[in-house]
C-alpha cells in the first residue's frame, strides 16, 4: 500500500503543555486520563476525530499531536482535566504550532526564559502558615506553590469539615487574598 502525498494528508498541529501536579505522574496515567476527558466530552466518534496523540513527556513538559481543525476542541479536553491516579492536575497550554520542532523550540526551550522568576525563590521556604480572613483564622500546610498561588492543607477542625462537605482537600489562596492581611509564617 503507498504512502498518502502530503498534499492528500490530514494536518495536524502541535500543542505544547506544561503539567502541574501534585507529585510525579506516569505518561501512560496522564495518555490515560486525556482520553478519558475525550471520550467523556465529546464521545467515542469525537474522540477519533480529534486525533490525539501525545508525542513526547519528560519533566512534566509534553507535545500532543492533533487535528488542524480540532486544536480547541483538544484544549477543551485538556481543560477538563482534573485529577491523574487521585492527585490534583492541571495542564496548561504553552502554545500552538505546525511543527513538532516549533513547538518545542518556541515554547518548551524557551519557557523558562518567558516567565518571571517569582519573588517566592528568592525568600525562605514556607511550611506552615496561619491567615486571618473575614471567615476566621485558617492554618496548615502548605502543599503546593506555583507563581502568586498557594494551596492550603488546613489543619483546623472546623476548615476541615467544610472542605470534606464540598470534596475539595486544599484552600487555594492567591496574592489579592492574602493583601493586607495579617500572616503569620
Amino acid at each position: 500500500m503507498k504512502i498518502l502525498p502530503p498534499t492528500l494528508r490530514e494536518s495536524n498541529r502541535y500543542l505544547a503543555i506544561f503539567v502541574i501536579s501534585e507529585g510525579d505522574i506516569p505518561r501512560r496515567d496522564l495518555v490515560n486520563e486525556i482520553l478519558f476527558c475525550a471520550a467523556t466530552l465529546l464521545g467515542d466518534a469525537g474522540n477519533s476525530e480529534m486525533g490525539i496523540r501525545l508525542l513526547s513527556f519528560e519533566e512534566n513538559n509534553g507535545i500532543i499531536q492533533c487535528r488542524m481543525d480540532r486544536v480547541w476542541e483538544t484544549r477543551a479536553v485538556l481543560a477538563t482535566v482534573m485529577s491523574i491516579k487521585g492527585m490534583r492536575t492541571r495542564i496548561n497550554v504553552l502554545g500552538v504550532s505546525g511543527t513538532v520542532r516549533g513547538a518545542t523550540e518556541k515554547y518548551l526551550l524557551t519557557q523558562d526564559i518567558n516567565e518571571p522568576e517569582p519573588e517566592i525563590k528568592r525568600t525562605k521556604t514556607i511550611k506552615e502558615c496561619k491567615m486571618i480572613i473575614d471567615v476566621g483564622t485558617i492554618y496548615g500546610k502548605i502543599v503546593n506553590r506555583n507563581n502568586n498561588e498557594i494551596d492550603l492543607l488546613s489543619e483546623d477542625p472546623h476548615s476541615l469539615e467544610i472542605l470534606n462537605r464540598s470534596d475539595t482537600r486544599f484552600y487555594g489562596i492567591t496574592v489579592f487574598d492574602i493583601k493586607d492581611k495579617e500572616i503569620d509564617v
